[in-house]
């Protein structure tokens, strides 16, 4: 039974996974000439499955396919898309693609699909970034790659008193140990927690990061937001550098990915500044709101995103 389960469940995956496709492709394929023989992969109940919406699904799946199991991985696709469209084809034989529900569950996907289509075509337009690039992003970083450390510290969160919040950040940031960090803590009768933890440069915000490089060991950097404090404190660090070769692979994939996300940031940007948006109703109030009030404190980007 939990084989029969497993295969149910990953058959269900693979049939959501083509539903978007079938979508777009009978809404695209209305009033189109029956399939060439060749280029039919299978016909189900006479409804023709055509051999480019298999390859399109295993070009999707490709990076997931171990090499020698090509074959295995197009037996499932096509299996899929079989179940697939015999279930539609169940569907519309009770005319549930009449079903106001499903209609727009329908324009919701083509809508989808297409959104996602335009934005892949503006990303294939980025260049690659160049060697000096590169080799710039690795030098002005010394802290993610040359220098970069593996820290371990102490994590304390701290309920800060709205009348006394910049006194207290001084009186923390001028301790040089975890103990004299507590007594302060104590003396100043708020709450706090603190757990110890263990972090790589690449996971510290980039932001963070040249701030937590500079501490020597017992020193602490205090971040306060919205009347709570984040105290990390620095018990040790162990310089763990990245080499020139790997490091630059690292930075050759972020940098495109960046590259990529502001192009898309702009794209979307643009076709905005040129639409004509009228929000309604309610939505029109929540958005209004929305803008009237006051933008939160911008963050570093994560690292983790970096290389």
């Amino acid at each position: 039974m939990p084989l029969l389960i497993s295969s149910v469940a990953r058959r269900t995956t693979l049939l959501t996974a083509v539903l978007c496709l079938s979508l777009v492709t009978a809404a695209c394929g209305k009033g189109d000439d029956k399939k060439a023989p060749s280029q039919v992969a299978v016909k189900v109940n006479g409804e023709e499955v055509s051999v480019h919406q298999v390859d399109l699904m295993l070009r999707r799946q490709a990076a997931n396919v171990p090499a020698g199991q090509q074959d295995a991985a197009a037996r499932r696709v096509i299996e899929a898309l079989v179940d697939q469209e015999i279930t539609a084809q169940a569907a519309r034989k009770d005319k549930l693609d009449q079903d106001p529900r499903v209609v727009q569950m329908m324009e919701a996907a083509k809508r989808d699909v297409l959104a996602r289509v335009y934005l892949e075509r503006l990303s294939d337009k980025v260049t690659e970034p160049s060697s000096d690039e590169i080799d710039r992003y690795y030098d002005s970083h010394p802290n993610l790659f040359s220098q970069r450390r593996l820290y371990s510290l102490q994590e304390t969160t701290v309920a800060l008193p709205a009348d006394n919040v910049a006194a207290l950040k001084a009186k923390l940031e001028a301790t040089t140990s975890v103990d004299k960090l507590n007594e302060v803590l104590r003396a100043e009768s708020v709450r706090f927690s603190s757990r110890q933890t263990s972090i790589s440069a690449e996971d510290v915000p980039l932001g963070l990061l040249d701030q937590l490089a500079a501490l020597k060991e017992g020193q602490s950097i205090v971040q306060v937001r919205e009347g709570a404090g984040r105290v990390l404190t620095l018990i040790s660090a162990q310089l763990s550098p990245i080499a020139p070769a790997p490091a630059k692979r690292l930075i050759a994939s972020y940098l495109i990915n960046d590259r990529k996300r502001t192009t898309l940031q702009h794209g979307v940007k643009a076709l905005r500044e040129q639409a004509k948006i009228e929000y309604q109703g309610r939505y029109a109030e929540l958005v209004n709101a929305a803008a009237s009030a006051p933008a939160a404190p911008a963050e570093a980007p994560p690292a983790a995103s970096a290389p």
